[in-house]
């Protein structure tokens, strides 16, 4: 019997034991958190370069070069003292130019020697021309009248618009024209001027407009007119005579000019400061190579430092 109490109680024990062990707090299995997801980054814009402009082609500047040879050869078959045309864009500048044995002889006369109190455009007798421009010289001087319709008689009457520009009638005919090179826009608007020979067209590119004093050898062709007939001057003689007509001009000209340059000077009289004054308005142009970047206007500005002629 105490037997089998006992084995009861031990069984009870054993029970109530495995009852405990069951209802024990079992220790938490921690789950795994789940990857916390960083939100993902918008996709980067590739930076944007700025767009790259295509470059631009320098325009080609096309002239338009009058044609005159056939007339030139023409107006020679008449006259043999014709030697080339001079030709300013919108002028009324467009006609042959004469050389005589003196600078006399076609002061009043036409390009054909009739009696004309307008004269025409001839070359300075000292200088040399051929068919081409390698027969000129350093220096081509080309004279006109100033034929003042303008002013008219008043012109003449002491003292009448002296010192003025209106005395200088630039729609007046003969070298009259070349007064419009004294208006810096019409300037800018032409840059070139031509003088062809028989055989070649030649482009000429201003570079001075400027009133200068007679005692101011701008015309100046031989190297000593006194010792020979035929020596033109020296590449340094005429660089004087580019910087005087420079330092005198009413504009800054952005044109290169160096002693292997050939130089056309157009002369005419001014009635600015008097009737009988000694001071002649010139236009001074290079001729223009295969070397040379043409333009479409003038890079001129006024002259701040001008040599005043006087």
């Amino acid at each position: 019997m105490k037997k089998r109490m006992l084995a009861l109680l031990l069984a009870g024990m054993m029970l109530l034991s495995a009852t405990a062990c069951d209802s024990r707090e079992q220790p938490e299995v921690e789950e795994p958190e789940a990857p916390v997801e960083t939100p993902a980054e918008p996709p980067k814009e590739e930076e944007k370069k700025p767009e790259e402009k295509p470059e631009e082609e320098e325009k080609e500047v096309e002239l338009e070069i009058p044609d005159r040879k056939e007339q030139l050869k023409a107006d020679i078959g008449k006259n043999p003292d014709i030697v080339g045309w001079l030709q300013i864009p919108d002028t009324k500048v467009d006609a042959p130019v004469v050389q005589g044995n003196d600078n006399n002889y076609y002061l009043r006369r036409t390009y054909y020697g009739e009696n004309d109190k307008l004269g025409c455009y001839f070359a300075d007798f000292e200088g040399t021309f051929g068919a081409t421009a390698d027969e000129l010289m350093r220096n081509t001087v080309i004279y006109g009248h100033n034929i003042d319709y303008g002013a008219g008689a008043a012109l003449f009457a002491p003292g009448a618009n002296v010192g003025t520009d209106e005395v200088d009638e630039k729609d007046g005919e003969r070298f009259s024209q070349l007064f419009h090179y004294a208006d810096i826009e019409w300037a800018k608007e032409h840059p070139y001027l031509y003088f062809h020979m028989p055989e070649e067209e030649l482009t000429w590119e201003v570079f001075a407009v400027s009133y200068v004093p007679t005692n101011f050898n701008y015309i100046q062709i031989l190297k000593d007119s006194k010792v020979s007939k035929t020596e033109q001057i020296t590449p340094e003689q005429m660089m004087t005579i580019v910087e005087g007509a420079r330092a005198r001009s009413e504009f800054d000209y952005d044109v290169e000019v160096n002693e292997d340059d050939k130089i056309l000077t157009l002369s005419t009289c001014t009635y600015k400061f008097g009737k009988n004054s000694n001071i002649r308005f010139i236009i001074m142009a290079k001729l223009v190579t295969e070397d040379d970047t043409l333009v479409e206007t003038a890079n001129i500005i006024p002259n701040a430092d001008k040599v005043a002629a006087k």
